[in-house]
């Protein structure tokens, strides 16, 4: 990336950290960089945070001259990050939903040359989920509501680009041949194919989060 963005000056930037998917950024970008990703599994206070994290810092001290804006201002998050791409301003752009894209150029926030890829060493991945506090006070409504969540119907529905464009978090395998068609249908040209989406790259332990997000704002949080 860092080649790419050197031969495109300023088409590129990350969120403002500490937002959620500008942290993840530097998350994925530790796990390219790293000497022993294996460290980044163990909680922060057994290692030398320093010396772990001195390629990131390297890394980004070579990649910030050439971000949008010289990387001296940062979009606040993922919404700006994909309005600066549909406005032309950057050329690549990055987000945790595979579908994102498509369900952009459908809703016309992104031109249809859109096309998205998935790294060759994979990628970071995370889940969203529903839960019940302990003292819930309809529990039993909250099972049903969770159960309906996680339906074909309603998987269906939060997969459809024009709804939501979330992927589906079942097992295709499980489902009979009538549930399955739900989920069927030619893929979007801005959407990458299923198998470039096997490869994930386990979260760093947590600990490491507020460890880059402290040293990012000594570094780069004053402009």
């Amino acid at each position: 990336m860092l080649s790419w963005v050197r031969e495109h000056p300023g088409r590129f930037t990350y969120p403002l950290v500490p937002n959620f998917l500008g942290s993840t950024f530097l998350k994925q970008v530790l796990l390219s960089q790293v000497e022993d990703p294996s460290v980044l599994a163990e909680p922060a206070s057994r290692h030398d945070v320093e010396a772990v994290t001195a390629p990131l810092w390297d890394y980004l001290d070579a990649l910030h001259p050439h971000l949008w804006r010289q990387g001296r201002h940062f979009p606040s998050g993922g919404p700006e990050l994909k309005r600066l791409m549909g406005d032309g301003e950057l050329s690549l752009a990055f987000t945790f939903n595979p579908a994102e894209p498509a369900a952009a150029v459908t809703a016309h926030q992104l031109p249809p040359s859109t096309r998205s890829y998935v790294l060759q060493g994979g990628t970071l991945g995370n889940v969203h989920f529903v839960a019940i506090p302990f003292n819930a006070r309809h529990k039993a409504g909250a099972m049903v509501l969770a159960n309906f969540l996680l339906s074909p119907e309603a998987q269906a529905r939060k997969q459809d680009i024009d709804v939501w464009g979330d992927p589906s978090v079942l097992d295709m395998r499980r489902l009979d041949a009538d549930e399955r068609q739900a989920f069927e249908g030619e893929r979007h040209p801005a959407s990458p194919p299923p198998e470039a989406l096997q490869r994930t790259l386990p979260e760093p332990h947590p600990s490491w989060v507020e460890a880059l997000e402290a040293q990012w704002q000594a570094r780069y949080g004053n402009g």
